[in-house]
């Protein structure tokens, strides 16, 4: 005997329920699967697209519509299209096996795609084929994700590269057109320009991309009556028989792997700059705290030889207060000296301990 469907009704074969919750309270709305991913990925525009049913629920499967006083308490007083927006981007998307692996299938390729666009080989500036990109990603420790943009990803995929490979990214020529030459080269004088140019008024230069928007930026700040154009995004030294080229160059990235490091990534100098910096200063506020605990909460003169009677066995040094003795123990020299005694290998001082850092930080550049 034929069943007749209705026509009205909206199965639920193909249906991504996507779940919110906001001040313990779950809503949840109908989308179809490949729209919504399309939709946080900023490929699909149209909302009418996207939605199965324009309803917000407390309970799709059982059709338990969200009442309007329910949304508003919630959302407050906006229209329900931008309730669904936020829904659609903040809310739990659930979607299969076979989907997530599609999509993460996508997003590598993408990333892929990206790094070729972008990447140069760190010596010889050559581009990379698309099959050493994909040995080299498969040999860091890389995880893709699916709630976040390609291009992000790809930034950061391209950072543990450089960690192992001799890859970097490609420079671009940008054109700046000004009215005063002499703050132009002030501003140019604190950026390393790799290559510099005239061009009828006009100077030509060749950067690193990480620079242009520091240089966009300077020129905005100094409110100059100058103007930065992309010229050329990305600059390779193009050649014949690419497939080969890009299998030895990644031969001589593995063997060079660590002069990589020491010798063409000044980005990551700096920031491992940055980071001795913070260190020192970080011991140096934990010195402050122990000192500010002494001067502050100093204990009254006692009789004999008691005034500093809190005494730390394992950094071989004391203190007058309990509290100043309690934040000892919390501070890097001390977790240090900790795992050395464990180790059975020598305690150090305080300065020895901020010297050690210094030397271990340098080290890594």
């Amino acid at each position: 005997m034929r069943v007749n469907q209705p026509v009205g009704v909206v199965q639920m074969t193909n249906v991504a329920i996507i779940k919110y919750k906001t001040n313990n309270q779950k809503l949840e709305i109908c989308c179809y699967k490949n729209k919504a991913i399309n939709w946080r990925n900023g490929v699909e525009k149209n909302l009418e697209e996207v939605l199965q049913v324009k309803e917000i629920f407390k309970n799709a499967t059982k059709g338990d519509i969200a009442s309007k006083q329910e949304l508003e308490q919630l959302f407050g007083e906006i229209r329900k299209e931008e309730m669904i927006k936020i829904i659609l981007e903040k809310g739990d998307l659930q979607i299969g096996d076979r989907e997530r692996q599609t999509h993460i299938d996508q997003i590598h390729k993408d990333i892929v795609k990206f790094i070729q666009e972008k990447c140069v080989h760190a010596i010889s500036e050559k581009p990379l084929t698309p099959q050493s990109i994909e040995f080299a990603i498969s040999k860091v420790t890389f995880v893709i994700k699916t709630d976040q943009n390609v291009k992000r990803q790809a930034l950061q995929c391209i950072k543990k590269l450089r960690e192992q490979f001799f890859i970097k990214r490609a420079a671009m020529q940008v054109k700046v057109t000004y009215d005063d030459r002499a703050k132009i080269d002030k501003i140019i004088q604190n950026l390393e320009i790799i290559k510099q140019e005239e061009d009828n008024g006009a100077l030509l230069l060749i950067i690193d991309p990480s620079i242009f928007r520091a240089l966009t930026k300077e020129i905005n700040q100094a409110k100059l009556k100058a103007q930065v154009e992309v010229v050329e995004a990305v600059i390779q030294n193009k050649v014949e028989g690419l497939e080969d080229l890009g299998a030895v160059e990644l031969d001589i990235r593995k063997e060079k792997a660590i002069v990589s490091d020491s010798d063409s990534d000044h980005e990551q100098q700096k920031k491992t700059k940055k980071q001795i910096q913070h260190q020192k200063k970080h011991h140096q506020q934990q010195q402050q705290q122990q000192q500010q605990f002494q001067q502050e909460q100093k204990p009254e003169p006692q009789q004999g030889d008691l005034s500093r009677q809190f005494k730390c066995t394992t950094c071989i040094t004391s203190f007058d207060t309990n509290p100043e003795f309690r934040t000892h123990y919390k501070t890097d020299w001390h977790n240090f000296n900790v795992k050395q005694k464990s180790q059975h290998k020598p305690i150090l001082s305080s300065e020895e301990f901020v010297e050690h850092e210094l030397n271990e930080s340098l080290r890594k550049l």
